[in-house]
């Protein structure tokens, strides 16, 4: 069940993007989209001044008064995408409808997104291009600090997300953790396709175990070939969801290192790059 959708905003992060993915899902779950603004302490970010700037004259008070404008703008943003959706704002107790709210913290954001993550169904989060910081920061705290399931948004919005779910399974307990987190989304869809994505030294990848599971559920999966000789899994992954027209791939999220940004697991970074669709993520 979804009832709670997290959605970390920043000023370097596209609101009207992650929004939208939000909407998609909140419709079809009946859910509260809770949108949160992130501002940097002033120490922060006069840490991300440059001396030059700083030199110029540049203060704390300076910084603070910044940072209010943009998130007061932002929140006219929200309002405005808000009316323009006809989305209400807040339907208290009551759990039979999709509504949304906005509120603004002051902190890192690494631990403002793993916070209110870990008290949320679903957390989305903007795909991390090269060297977008904020992007790349609050994916990290999403995926791998939060402890609940990740939707990845990648730059050209989405127009469905559960008319076909296609899963990456490779018996590992990563992919296991994506999976039974997008069971409230794998329930919606129209068609689920289970892709077989074995990893050396990892869990048997049977695509059979996988299927029955989801049977028990009321949930019908078809189940296709792993990658073919000579090509990566990534690579025959995208290939399989774009020849299917997927809409949403489900995925755990590997690493070699607690270095996450440089030893992302293969597959993982490879459909970070590639995917077209958004991801479904857990670690």
């Amino acid at each position: 069940m979804i009832r709670t959708v997290f959605v970390p905003l920043a000023e370097a992060l596209s609101s009207s993007l992650l929004l939208d993915a939000a909407l998609l899902v909140a419709k079809r779950t009946q859910a509260h989209i809770r949108a949160m603004y992130i501002r940097p302490e002033p120490e922060a970010a006069l840490a991300d001044i440059p001396d030059i700037v700083i030199a110029a004259g540049v203060t704390w008070e300076a910084v603070e008064c910044e940072s209010r404008r943009v998130a007061a703008l932002e929140k006219t943003r929200f309002e405005e995408w808000q009316a323009r959706h006809n989305i209400p704002i807040n339907r208290g107790a009551r759990l039979d409808g999709w509504y949304a709210t906005w509120t603004d913290k002051l902190g890192e954001i690494e631990a403002v997104v793993a916070r209110f993550g870990r008290v949320s169904d679903l957390v989305v989060v903007q795909r991390p291009a090269p060297g977008s910081r904020i992007a790349q920061r609050s994916f990290d705290a999403a995926v791998f600090e939060s402890g609940r399931p990740a939707l990845v948004v990648p730059e050209r919005p989405p127009s469905d997300i559960t008319d076909h779910v296609l899963i990456a399974w490779s018996g590992s307990l990563e992919a296991s953790r994506a999976v039974f987190g997008a069971m409230p989304l794998l329930r919606l869809a129209k068609c689920v396709t289970i892709f077989t994505a074995q990893r050396k030294n990892a869990e048997s990848a049977d695509a059979g175990d996988l299927a029955d599971a989801l049977s028990s559920h009321g949930i019908r999966a078809e189940l296709i070939g792993s990658a073919s000789s000579g090509r990566s899994t990534g690579e025959t992954l995208i290939d399989a969801a774009t020849a299917r027209r997927a809409t949403l791939i489900v995925m755990g999220a590997y690493t070699h290192s607690r270095l996450r940004q440089s030893f992302l697991g293969g597959v993982t970074r490879h459909l970070l790059a590639h995917a077209p669709v958004p991801l479904l993520m857990s670690h």
